[in-house]
Formats: structure tokens, sequence, C-alpha cells
């Protein structure tokens, strides 16, 4: 209550322009003013086979998922109205894996099915843009037409609309910080620079976005810099801000999240799960990559992660388990107790700010003296902990031998080592708050490693006993399936929760009790 919030867009960062907005194709009484009418061939021609209101101006379809037609060999007709609610100025896009074209308020406005380029392949996403003016709440109407006339892995169609931005978007949010109490610039990446389906070229954030937050945070040093992003991002402007969140990717609520953080109506408890590095060229996987020949070579072997940048000593921007709060903790009375088939590691944690908060109370070992090459120290244990101002809670964590335990590939085994292990307790891989020596007497030596549904499924297919297997659960033609290559790096039971209906539980458990056979 009583805080004033005003809004600039800063910068765009759009790839393709995003779909038209819902609300704006809708009629008088609410309902749906886009038709698509399918037809099974590439000429519009004829009855449509299927014909189906939406709201959606995006299409896609992936693999064989087309519905109704043949997906490599169809047309569509997209056909509706446009209503934006503030008249002025509108950049309209049309885009698609395919050919296309938009009729817009009764003319060929964009035309890229008699004029696609013939030096653009086929599989790429072509798309054009063009300026109009728009009167709000009038109607103006719409075709887009769309043929798929080869076989590709996707096709899509897409039409797009925003509001037409100024020559300088940024300036605005520069003007409104400098009259702000705070600024807060959420910046970040979308689906369209970041995703499973395939890599980041850099790690800058796109656009001019790190020009809007340098010159926002020159308007006012009292700036908050979110950033809604799902891996690490470079960070020229982190010393001019005082403030710096790191919100991933929440879902749905995340608005209400991140203004119970801001207010302080939540403490932040969370901790990175990754390393962020100051350059691309300190990340390990950056002398292997994009690879030869279209295969990749994961050269870090064991030192994936933290463990390569504290074996090169390489100062991080941010460490592995970094995290800060609106509190703080010390750490006390480090006890390392031994049991007969495990080891109990306890502390004192006291909160000792003014503001409730949660913990997170990391565990790393060290064997220095091991025989094989090793990380110089791993995570193996954590705990989160919530305290109250002034509390102080006695934490425990566990190690048990397989959390000593080392792959030997002489023995094809795991494998501890009787010794010395230092055990380091801390709030993060680069800060250990207290340490401590653990002697480890047996040589606990597990059995081979077997078989079984968890295994990568490349793994499994690599061995010819247990591709056997597969085999006659499974079946021949699903295991040559031409996308079975996207998930070899997967386990079977990963897999199976992607299609549950193909791999049941049953069917899970029925081959690992065959490949537990073949392993013993």
């Amino acid at each position: 209550d009583g805080v004033q919030v005003s809004y600039a867009i800063g910068c765009p960062i759009h790839r393709s322009l995003p779909p038209v907005d819902p609300a704006w194709l809708v009629t008088d009484d609410g309902q749906p003013a886009v038709t698509v009418a399918y037809y099974a061939n590439t000429t519009l021609s004829g009855e449509p086979a299927h014909v189906q209101p939406t709201r959606k101006t995006d299409l896609s379809w992936f693999g064989d998922s087309a519905p109704y037609i043949d997906p490599n060999h169809f047309s569509l007709r997209m056909t509706g109205a446009l209503r934006v609610p503030v008249s002025g100025r509108y950049v309209l896009s049309l885009g698609s894996v395919g050919l296309s074209r938009l009729i817009f308020d009764g003319e060929t406005r964009i035309d890229q099915w008699e004029n696609r380029s013939a030096d653009v392949p086929y599989e790429e996403t072509v798309e054009q843009q063009i300026e109009v003016e728009l009167e709000a709440k009038r109607p103006y109407p719409f075709t887009v037409e769309f043929a798929a006339v080869q076989r590709t892995q996707s096709r899509l169609v897409r039409l797009g609309c925003i509001a037409a931005l100024p020559a300088d978007p940024i300036q605005e949010a520069v003007d409104l910080a400098a009259q702000a109490d705070v600024a807060i610039v959420v910046a970040g990446l979308t689906p369209e620079w970041e995703s499973e389906g395939f890599d980041r070229a850099d790690m800058h954030l796109v656009g001019r976005q790190d020009e809007l937050i340098a010159r926002v945070a020159a308007a006012n040093p009292r700036t908050i810099v979110v950033l809604n992003v799902g891996s690490p991002v470079a960070m020229p402007w982190l010393d001019a801000v005082p403030a710096l969140l790191q919100l991933w990717y929440p879902g749905q609520e995340s608005g209400n999240a991140l203004a119970d953080v801001l207010f302080g109506d939540v403490n932040p408890s969370g901790r990175l799960p990754v390393t962020f590095p100051r350059r691309l060229a300190d990340n390990p996987a950056y002398v292997n990559y994009p690879g030869e020949n279209g295969r990749v070579h994961y050269g870090e072997g064991l030192f994936v992660g933290y463990r390569y940048y504290d074996k090169k000593e390489i100062a991080p921007l941010f460490p592995f388990g970094f995290g800060l709060s609106y509190t703080r903790f010390r750490y006390a009375n480090l006890e390392i107790a031994p049991q007969a088939d495990q080891v109990i590691v306890s502390l004192d944690v006291t909160n000792a700010g003014a503001r409730a908060g949660q913990e997170v109370v990391q565990l790393y070992v060290r064997h220095a003296a091991a025989r094989l090459v090793r990380p110089l120290q791993e995570l193996k244990a954590y705990a989160k902990v919530a305290l109250a101002p002034g509390e102080t809670r006695r934490v425990s964590l566990t190690l048990t031998p397989q959390s000593l335990a080392f792959y030997d590939p002489a023995q094809q085994a795991w494998v501890t080592e009787p010794g010395s292990y230092t055990l380091f307790v801390g709030g993060s891989s680069r800060d250990f708050r207290l340490q401590g020596e653990l002697t480890w007497g047996e040589t606990a030596v597990a059995a081979p490693a077997a078989l079984h549904t968890g295994r990568g499924l490349g793994t499994l297919l690599g061995n010819d006993a247990a591709r056997a297997v597969l085999v006659a659960h499974l079946g021949d033609e699903l295991l040559s399936h031409p996308q079975l290559s996207l998930a070899l790096g997967m386990s079977l039971r990963a897999v199976a929760g992607f299609v549950p209906a193909m791999l049941p539980a049953a069917t899970l458990d029925a081959i690992d009790a065959d490949l537990a056979q073949l392993a013993g």
C-alpha cells in the first residue's frame, strides 16, 4: 500500500515477435475470432480436412505430431480479426518453416510463398515484419496461408504483433529510474534464446540488456537486478549494482514470489546448483565444444562443474552452493563421530542476524592421498535448517561408505580406500567455515556395477546381452527408431517418464529382473 510502481519495457529481446495477444483476437461476446482450416494438399484446394476455432496464432508441429493430415504435405488457412486496445503504430510479423503469406485488411502484406528466397534453407524459420497504424477496437480482418511441402523435423507458422517501440526504449526506463526511490531491472532469456533443445552461443544477455542495466544503475544507485535465466550469464555491470537476485524460471507465481522477496516478506534461501564463471573461457567444456564431425568429447572427465574450478584454481564469479540472505549464520563445535557403517558429522549453526532465515549447510570431503586422480574435494552431504534470530541448532550430516567410494576401472567396482580424509563444512564450495579429519580404516569394495534400467540407454544397448533383453521386452522396431539417438544419454527409467504407456513400471521391473540375471 502506498507504493507507486512505474514500468518501462526497457529493451525488447524478441528473436521473433511474440504471437498476437489472445485478448486481441476475440469477438464482442468474447468468443474466439480465429479459425484454422487444414487441407490434405499443399494448394489450399478442395474441402478442408479439419476446421477448428483457436485463440492462438502460433502453430507448430514436431516430428509426426501434426493431426488430421500428413505432417509433411498439407496446407492451412488461418482467418480472423485483430482488435488492438490502444490506437497507434504496431508491428506485425509472419514467420514460418514452410511457405506462408499474410493478407491483412484485404491486402497481401507479407509473401513468403511466391517470394521466399531460394538462398534460405527450407527448414529455417523465416520472419518478415511490417509496421501498421491501427485504431483501437476496430476489427482488422487477416488471413494467414501456410503450406508444408518438404519433409522436415519441425514445421511452424506464427503471426506476431506488438506495439511499436520508440527509437530508444532504454531512455524511457532511465528517466523513470532517475525519479524512483528504487529501480528494479528484470533481465533474462526466453525460450527463443535458452532451451534444452539447443546450446547458447555465448554467456551474454541478449539484446541491449547489459546496456539497460548499466544506464539504469547510473541513473539510480539503488538498482536491483533480477535475473530470469536458467543458466549462468556474464555480468559486466555487477560492481555497479548493490543487489542481485537470481530468479531462475519459477513458474506462474513468479511475480508474487519476487514481490515477497523484494519487500522482505520472505527471506531468500536458495543456493546455486551450478558455478557461475567470470567468462566463457573459464568453463570446463570450453576447449571441447562444439567438437568435431558432429560429436562433442566430454574431456573434463571427473572435473565437472566446481571440481574443475577447484583443480585449475580458477576464481568463479559465484561458486557452486553460494547464496546470500537477509541474515547471516555462524558455525561452531564440529564433531566427527565414526560408527560401524557410517560417519555422523555434527555442528552448531547460529542465526547471528535480526531476521529469520534458512541456511544450507554443505559438507565436502577431500582425500588427498587417493591412488587415482580425484577432485580436490566433493560435496557429499547437505542439510537445510530454518532458524529464528539468535537461535542455535545442532545439525547432523551422515557419510556412508558409498559417500567415500570412487569407481576403479581396473576392478570395475566402486571402492573406498583407508586413510585420512579432510572434511570441510561451510556455505559453498569456496566458503569453508569448519574442518576436521576422518580416519577411514577399511577398504570396502562394492559389487561390480550392475546392468539395470537406471543405467544410460546407450550403455545398455552397447552390451550385446543387455540389448537382447531390451529387444525381447520392447521389440527391435522401437530400439531402431530414428529419434532414439536423442535419448542415448538418458536412463530407460528417465525415458519412461516421457512415454509411460510404452514403458510401464511392470515392464521396467521385468527388464531389471532379466538384466540382474546377466550381472549374476
